[in-house]
This record gives C-alpha cells, structure tokens and sequence, in this order.
C-alpha cells in the first residue's frame, strides 16, 4: 500500500510541474529587498544577467505551482513576468496584473545565482 502511495505521489508531482520559457528583456532593474529605493540595471553583459539567464534556460522544466508572497531576495521584471530571486527559490510572478501575484516557484541549488542575491550588499 505504501509503495503505491509513493508512485500516485511522484506521478502526481511530476504531472503538477509546468515547463516555462522565460526570455530576459536585454537591459533589466533589480530591485533589492532590503533597500526598495535602490534599484540596480543590469544588461546582458554582465556576470549576474549572464547568471541568471544560464540558469533560466537550463531550469525551463519543473517549475511547480504556487501563491503567496515570498521574502527576501531581489527582484525584477522581464516580458510578461516577475521574477524574484533568493538564497532558496526562484518565483515566477505574473506581472500583467496590478499587483503581480506568484504563479510558480523552483528551487536553487546551493550557491547557485548567490552573484544575483548578493547584488547591492557589498
């Protein structure tokens, strides 16, 4: 029993994940969680745009839903979404609302876009 509970649960999760295609727009704002006033431009030249652009394109697959509001980390608009990065996640925000709400959600590896988290803190 507990084994095909396990199997409904893996095939369940798997069939809740999305496939998502995010293309950065060529220059983009950051804005810092910690300081809301200092937004941050970042263009395809540097580190952290290249960063999180690579990760992006690699983590197109297995985003898996969500809502809420989540803390901490930085932030910034690209096309059709929000796009918020902490030391654990990355959430996808709708931001063709008003107030831009969380649609999905994937985890970051440890260390991984730390260059995006770190922005604005030294």
């Amino acid at each position: 029993m507990t084994r095909i509970f396990l199997v409904l649960s893996v095939l369940l999760l798997v069939s809740c994940s999305q496939s998502v295609d995010i293309q950065l727009d060529p220059e983009v704002s950051v804005l810092l969680s910690n300081d809301s006033e200092q937004s941050i431009r970042l263009t395809s030249k540097d580190k952290e745009y290249l960063s999180l652009n690579v990760w992006l394109n690699k983590h197109s697959s297995s985003w898996q839903p969500t809502s809420g509001r989540y803390r901490g980390g930085v932030y910034l608009t690209s096309g059709d979404y929000g796009i918020q990065i902490t030391e654990n996640h990355v959430v996808l925000y709708s931001a063709i609302y008003d107030e831009p709400k969380a649609i999905y959600i994937q985890k970051v590896g440890e260390g991984e876009l730390s260059g995006m988290v770190n922005l604005g803190k030294y």
